[in-house]
């Protein structure tokens, strides 16, 4: 990296307005004896139920209700071009409503 392009990334660090907002704590207390969570991840999921979206939702399933899940990560890199044009936008309701359907994944 040139001299001249470390400078400027370490005064973008330096300068860069910092985060002060804290996160809410969720409390989700374990249904499990030993007290661990067990979490399923997820991400590039595919659209609208192509690209094996329906498949992978229907494994999901499965393998949620034989790890009795607590929760599910999206990781992103799920709504491609423009993103969801708001929270009534039928792409969302098209892409993971309808897909991801099994009562073990239907978490808070």
């Amino acid at each position: 990296m040139a001299p001249v392009a470390i400078i400027v990334l370490l005064v973008a660090v330096i300068v860069a307005p910092r985060a002060s907002a804290e996160l809410p704590r969720l409390e989700h207390p374990s249904n499990k004896a030993h007290g661990a969570l067990t979490v399923l991840a997820v991400g590039d999921w595919g659209r609208r139920g192509q690209f094996n979206q329906t498949l992978v939702a229907d494994q999901m399933g499965i393998i949620g209700k034989k790890m009795n899940i607590d929760f599910i990560v999206n990781v992103g890199d799920n709504f491609y071009d423009n993103g969801l044009t708001g929270v009534d936008d039928k792409a969302f309701e098209e892409s993971i409503t309808n897909i991801y359907t099994a009562d073990s994944l239907q978490k808070p």
